[in-house]
Formats: C-alpha cells, structure tokens, sequence
C-alpha cells in the first residue's frame, strides 16, 4: 500500500522506541482509568447502572469490539507490509550497487578509476547524505545528480573487444537496477497511514473503551482492570502502527546497514580491517 499522507506526529517517533511505547500505553490506560472514575460516578449518582443489562452491554460490546480489531489489525498489516517493503527495496539497491561496482572493475583505465570513483561516491551520499534527509521525510536528490554523471560515463564508452561488451552490457543493466531501486526507494520516503485512517484507529479506539464503561460491575478495582487492560492492548497496537507508518523514520525505521556493508566490506575493503 502507497500513502502520501504527513505524519502528524512526525516529531513524537524521533523519541527512542521504548519511550513512544510507554507513553503511548500510559496515555491510554491512564485515559481510560480517568474516563471510567467519571462516568461511573456520574451514572451512580442517578442510578443508572441498575437499569444496564450486561448480556445486552456484552453483546453489543463483542460486535463494537470485533469489528475495531479487523479495521485496526488490517491497518496494522499494511503498515508492517510498507516496512517491510522499504527494507526489501534498500537491500535490493544495496546489492545493485555492489555488482555495479564490481563489473565497472573490468574496464580499462582510466575509465575504471572514473566509474569506481562514481560507485563510490553515489554509496557514501546515500549513507552520509541523502538517508538522513530521508529520516526526517525529506526526498533527497543529491544521488540523483552523481547518477546523471555515471550514466553519462556509461554510455559514453565504446567497448573495443567482445569481452568488454559483455562487461559493458553487465554494467549497464546493474545501473539500471540502481536506477529502479532508487526511484522505488524514494518513492518509500512518503509511505503513510492518511489521516482519514488514523481517524478510524483513535475514534475506534475511543468507541471500544467507552463501551467498555457500560458494564455493571459491583466492583471498581475489577472494573478498572479489565477496561485498563484493553486500553493497554489497544495502546499497543497503536504503538506499532506509529512506529512502522513511516519506514525511513526515527529510529525504529529502516536502517542504511545494507549500504554501509557494500561500501565498507566491498567498495572500500580496507575499511573493513
């Protein structure tokens, strides 16, 4: 799934990921304790809980309850599955980067040294450069200009022999996986959940612990608990879908591990020791 929706808590997720998970869970347990303290004191009061029937509440509540955790648990797929897909495209670029690197090693020099010099810096503004633009949902275009210099290098050159026209053909199609991959990836930087979906969740949420403040229940602390507990489940659930909305950001988002492993095991093996 491809969201174009901004993030409004953006600036929440560049907390560590232990700290946006426990406020978010304190938030809704400690909402829904203050709710249920109200209105259980507010319908008492004019004794409302002795006209609830708690067969008819629990029905109604299964069906409010069940038809939240589809919509919610659909959301929280789709958000795990654009993760996983921005992961999968930075690996695959990764790996396009490094057989780039390794056919433009059988060129003659000095156009060797030139198309090396190219891969190189194109890896190291990807890690330096361009993925902390992505962290912060910025789409970068620095790359974009060193790729324009390797393609023009690229195609400039005339292979003499069949053997170079077959490395030449080689590097070619691996600059087009880069290309692809690229595009793909910074077509990542804008997975989000709309705000029309994030309507749904937090409403949802609201629908299904208010239900909950229905019940009769002689008494509170058991009360409290079982709706404090499914604040805590929905709190959760919010939580992972905060962390994974936006792949490339904070620091629960994808890393440019796969990056850095080509340039310092393969690109640069010196770096490696």
């Amino acid at each position: 799934m491809h969201y174009g929706a901004a993030s409004a808590m953006a600036p929440v997720l560049e907390l560590p990921t232990w700290v946006i998970g426990s406020l978010t869970i304190l938030l809704f347990v400690g909402t829904s304790f203050a709710g249920l303290a109200v209105s259980r004191g507010w319908s008492r009061r004019r004794g409302l809980h002795a006209l609830v029937d708690n067969g008819v509440i629990g029905w109604i509540f299964s069906a409010i309850l069940g038809i939240y955790a589809i919509a919610i648990g659909l959301i929280a797929v789709a958000t795990w599955g654009n993760s996983a897909e921005a992961s999968s495209i930075a690996s695959h670029e990764a790996a396009a980067i490094g057989a780039l690197f390794r056919d433009v090693s059988g060129y003659p020099d000095p156009v060797r040294v030139e198309l090396q010099r190219l891969v190189r810096e194109y890896a190291s503004d990807v890690v330096d450069t361009e993925w902390p633009l992505q962290q912060e949902g910025d789409v970068p275009t620095s790359g974009g200009e060193i790729l324009d210099r390797l393609e023009n290098r690229l195609y400039a050159f005339e292979p003499a022999t069949s053997g170079l026209q077959a490395v030449h053909a080689e590097a070619l199609d691996s600059f087009n996986e880069v290309v692809e991959s690229r595009r793909r990836r910074l077509e990542a930087v804008d997975y989000a959940v709309p705000k029309a979906l994030w309507g749904v969740v937090l409403v949802g949420a609201a629908i299904a612990i208010v239900a909950s403040f229905v019940f009769n229940m002689e008494s509170f602390q058991v009360h409290a608990l079982m709706t404090c507990l499914l604040a805590g489940m929905i709190g959760l659930l919010v939580f992972f879908i905060m962390i994974t909305d936006h792949p490339y950001h904070g620091p629960s988002g994808v890393s440019p591990e796969a990056y850095q492993l080509v340039v310092r095991d393969l690109i640069d093996p010196r770096l490696a020791h």
